[in-house]
């Protein structure tokens, strides 16, 4: 599993790390980093991160695990959709 919250907390460069370590995953999860909330803010920046892990060719749904806020939606999985309709 790539949890693209945990590599960037720890190690950051998630873009690159995924590129060199994509033949051993099997999952990849995001949320936003530094308070895993929903993936539509924070340090990284999802729309290019989605980007290049659809370039990389990645078959599978991406895993969505964070902490929902007070009043939990998911507009940010409709840009997200967009971005990926763009390509």
């Amino acid at each position: 599993m790539f949890d693209c919250f945990h590599v960037q907390i720890i190690e950051g460069d998630v873009t690159r790390r995924l590129e060199s370590l994509l033949p051993l995953i099997g999952h990849i999860q995001i949320a936003s980093v530094p308070d895993r909330g929903a993936p539509d803010h924070g340090e990284l920046d999802y729309a290019f991160v989605l980007r290049r892990i659809g370039e990389l060719g990645w078959p599978t749904p991406i895993g969505a695990e964070y902490l929902p806020g007070p009043s939990p939606d998911f507009t940010w999985l409709a840009t997200h959709r967009q971005t990926k309709q763009q390509r």
